[in-house]
């Protein structure tokens, strides 16, 4: 039964968490809303040095502070006055600004005091063509501005670095209130970041040990997607101070590559989660954004575009992003799939949230944003739920697949003789190994009487469960037509005519030695498998004989070929499956024909006393081969007796 609890509570929760979220009377502090008295003018280099309040409380020029459409312009400048007039302490006994977010400023005054500075500059050197700043960055730097009792009734100035980041108050508008609840503010703020920065990259390196096991392309989605928003979240949180010392520009970078990334990563892995056959709506969507992403970010770092016009793109094209992924989601319901639910709630809680955040950053809505990476924060638990269904699901049919192979593999060693037979006047060694727990190659003896022997060797195309239940009716076809093992092409007619009706065109390679001691003759028949070795002891000569003919199991009404020869005393033969001479070594050199041919002669020069041992030892040494190999591999060497 589906676990109704775990829906009801991210329902219950979801609706105080929008609701703290729109209401301000609930936070400790008060918004300055840029669109409320916050005025602006870009600075040049020279005016920033000599920056004076007095002479800026008499200038004309600066205008209304509407953002974000001041960050739209691209200025020649790189710097920024932005000031209000401090008429109301709302309260407070000492009141204080905190400026979170993205901030770079250089100074911020009250009247004529300097408050606090976070970038410092020093006397300018004179180049010849570009003077030029030096630039330090505040080690003591905290984004609070005790405003003294004499502020009141003056301008406050925030002079600000803009080179490469968003101007001051882009994203988050300034707050008024006591310095006690900013420090808690900060703190509050630098801990949640790194909580689900931390959770993030946790789920991301548990969902790639998965992924090393399983092999799920829905786990490597989700690691890349977890492992992202990981080092977005983190980088917000100056990664525990790592680059809050000397520059913030290594967290900006950080911060908005990350951004970018993660709607990809975030779609490709609801297109892998919801199956991408079906839904080509969200493969278009994350190819659109990797596209979209490359071209705004060169525009925006080579300058032609501000860096504040991309990301004011990339939110809006993000919100019509996260409404086809409710539709998506609301389509996996209407389907019944379990749990679908989750994601619906995980993605009307990322854009629910997220549009507050926007909104109030524009100024439509009359918030503090501070939600969206609690929206952030559900969706992925969400999605994380009902992943963890699907796994889970997909681990119960994996556990039941394992069971079901090995009792194939159980079947299947069954219809494989359990060991060599000990015919006389013959030595049979055999060597086996499949390159999964089944395998597709089979092979069988015959002791037919009067001192007369048919050998099979036969290979299914492809390897694994399927090719391992073409081989067992392969070697059923094989009984059926046991009439004719006297007689190779009529054996390998039988068995095609058979495997025709039962084996829906999945073919079988084979090769049937029939062997007489009395008139020392062989006959052999093939279909369409490798040839084999002969080794004539009299004229210490090796023969490579390749008998023709089609595979088994395609086309009806074929017939077969057989060939005759004679042997004599001391002779072996060596019979293989093409897995044997096509393995490749680190190099991709195939094992071949013509190693195989040299490793069976030093073996008989060698007069080896395990011949199969010999061969086996040089061809691991040329393919270094130590675990299964890539394709079945059978062997068969046989010692007729002198």
């Amino acid at each position: 039964m589906e676990r109704t609890y775990v829906k009801s509570y991210f329902i219950v929760l979801i609706f105080p968490i929008f609701f703290v979220s729109c209401f301000d009377s609930f936070l400790p502090y008060q918004s300055l809303k840029w669109s409320l008295g916050w005025e602006y003018r870009f600075l040049t280099q020279e005016e920033l040095v000599h920056f004076s309040p007095g002479i800026e409380d008499l200038s004309l020029e600066y205008q209304t502070y509407t953002i974000p459409y001041v960050s739209l312009e691209k200025s020649s400048s790189k710097y920024l006055s932005a000031r209000i007039r401090f008429r109301d302490s709302m309260g407070y006994e000492e009141p204080a600004l905190l400026l979170h977010g993205l901030v770079t400023f250089f100074d911020a005054y009250c009247g004529e005091v300097k408050l606090q500075s976070q970038f410092f500059y020093s006397t300018m050197e004179k180049d010849s063509a570009n003077p030029k700043l030096n630039i330090t960055y505040n080690r003591s730097f905290v984004p609070i501005l005790s405003f003294p009792k004499e502020c009141l009734g003056n301008y406050v100035y925030i002079v600000f670095f803009s080179e490469g980041i968003l101007p001051i108050g882009f994203s988050e508008p300034p707050l008024l209130g006591d310095p006690t609840e900013h420090q808690k503010a900060i703190a509050n703020r630098s801990q949640s970041f790194a909580s689900l920065g931390f959770f993030f990259l946790v789920l991301g390196l548990f969902s790639f040990y998965l992924f090393e096991r399983r092999k799920k392309k829905q786990l490597l989605a989700f690691t890349w997607f977890s492992s992202i928003s990981g080092i977005h979240f983190l980088s917000q949180s100056g990664f525990f101070g790592l680059f809050y010392y000397d520059s913030i520009l290594p967290s900006f970078i950080i911060f908005i590559f990350t951004l970018f990334l993660i709607p990809i990563s975030c779609l490709y892995f609801f297109e892998q989660l919801v199956g991408s056959g079906r839904w080509n709506v969200i493969r278009m969507l994350w190819q659109f954004h990797v596209l979209f992403s490359i071209v705004i970010l060169a525009l925006a770092f080579t300058e032609t575009i501000p860096m504040s016009l991309a990301i004011i793109t990339f939110v809006w094209l993000c919100l019509p992003t996260l409404v086809v992924q409710i539709i998506v989601a609301w389509g996996q319901v209407s389907a019944k799939k379990p749990k679908a639910i989750l994601l619906v709630i995980g993605a009307s809680a990322l854009f629910i949230l997220n549009a507050h955040d926007i909104l109030s950053s524009l100024g439509i809505l009359d918030s503090v944003p501070r939600s969206s990476h609690w929206g952030f924060f559900i969706f992925v638990v969400c999605l994380t739920l009902y992943g963890e269904n699907l796994f889970r699901n997909s681990e119960v049919k994996y556990a039941t697949l394992q069971k079901e192979i090995i009792t194939a593999a159980r079947i299947q060693s069954a219809i494989l003789p359990p060991s060599p037979p000990h015919w006389d006047q013959m030595d049979i060694s055999v060597y086996y190994q499949p390159s999964h727990e089944v395998g597709g190659d089979f092979y069988d003896f015959q002791a037919l009487g009067g001192k007369k022997y048919g050998i099979l060797i036969a290979d299914v195309v492809g390897h694994g469960l399927g090719a391992s239940i073409i081989a067992s009716l392969s070697k059923f076809a094989f009984f059926k037509a046991y009439k004719d093992w006297g007689n190779p092409s009529f054996l390998l007619t039988a068995m095609n005519e058979d495997l025709v009706k039962k084996s829906f065109g999945r073919f079988t390679t084979a090769t049937y030695f029939y062997i007489d001691l009395e008139s020392r003759k062989f006959m052999v028949s093939s279909a369409g498998h490798p040839s084999f070795f002969h080794w004539k002891a009299q004229s210490k000569e090796l023969v490579e004989i390749k008998p023709k003919g089609k595979p088994l199991g395609i086309l009806s009404g074929l017939t077969y070929g057989e060939e005759e020869y004679s042997f004599g005393p001391g002779d072996q033969f060596l019979f293989y499956t093409d897995g044997l001479t096509e393995e490749e070594n680190a190099d991709r050199l195939e094992y071949g024909d013509k190693r195989l041919a040299r490793s069976f002669l030093e073996t008989i020069t060698k007069q080896s006393l395990d011949p199969m041992a010999n061969i086996l030892e040089n061809f691991h040494y040329f393919t270094g081969l130590s675990g299964a190999p890539h394709d079945d591999i059978t062997i068969i060497h046989l010692h007729l007796k002198e």
